[in-house]
């Protein structure tokens, strides 16, 4: 539960046609879920799926999946072949080491309220306390790109880091404590807000000791080397993505994370 009578619970099949609704009143253009991705995402991994509901209106959805390490080692990466195109029938593994944070939905008429940094948060913590999972990462949207469209991807990542600009999604994660670890170029074609592209970012362990209402970035151990990984950032072509993650393997324990 959360405070101001907001729940936060799994999501039931009963939730899967206002999901579906929810979904389209948050996301632009093709990029919702429908009713029948969101059922088969329930299918695959309910444990996964969370909503936050006050007064019995659903008013936040969050989606998470668990997946082995070496799906991230295809390439190109995609937001169709890491999410099975948005259903996880054949990407959630129930044993896999990465838990991967797929989508926050928060309803226009509840924004301000932090409904999506809850939903994330509980998200970030619940992954982290999992048997077998050493990385919480995610493939999130640079929103803002299409401000700026002439600026080649990776720097328009690097402008974000070092302050110079700001990206309204990225700094959504960022200044909650994640790390950007890899960008790709035609990771998700159909959205034109980011030209297609995606930022792949990690959430370090959840730091226990401090308030998990605190609106900072406290939560979270804010020291990118202690990420469950250091990655080597290689290129591609259109694609800046981390070397293979071998060291996640079963067994390789990131310590305090």
């Amino acid at each position: 539960m959360a405070g101001d009578g907001l729940i936060l619970r799994t999501a039931r099949p009963e939730d899967v046609r206002g999901l579906a609704r929810l979904e389209s009143d948050c996301w632009p253009g093709t990029l919702a879920a429908s009713e029948e991705q969101i059922a088969a995402r329930l299918a695959a991994y309910p444990d996964g799926q969370w909503v936050a509901e006050t007064s019995n209106r659903l008013l936040g959805y969050s989606s998470a999946q668990r997946i082995d390490a070496t799906r991230l080692n295809t390439l190109p990466l995609t937001y169709g072949s890491i999410t099975d195109l948005d259903r996880f029938t054949a990407t959630h593994e129930s044993e896999g080491a990465i838990y991967q944070l797929v989508g926050v939905s928060s309803h226009p008429s509840a924004r301000g309220q932090r409904i999506g940094r809850q939903l994330v948060d509980l998200q970030v913590t619940r992954g982290w306390s999992l048997p077998g999972v050493h990385s919480v990462l995610g493939f999130t949207r640079p929103t803002g790109r299409h401000l700026s469209p002439g600026v080649p991807l990776d720097d328009y990542v690097s402008s974000h880091e070092d302050g110079s600009t700001t990206d309204p999604t990225l700094s959504f994660h960022t200044a909650a404590g994640a790390v950007v670890l890899s960008h790709h170029e035609n990771f998700r074609p159909n959205d034109h807000e980011s030209l297609g592209s995606g930022v792949l970012i990690s959430y370090p362990r959840p730091n226990p000791a401090s308030d998990p209402g605190a609106p900072t970035p406290s939560r979270y151990n804010d020291q990118p080397t202690r990420v469950t990984w250091t990655p080597t950032i290689r290129t591609n072509g259109n694609h800046t993505f981390p070397a293979p993650l071998d060291d996640l393997r079963r067994g390789n324990e990131p310590g305090t994370g």
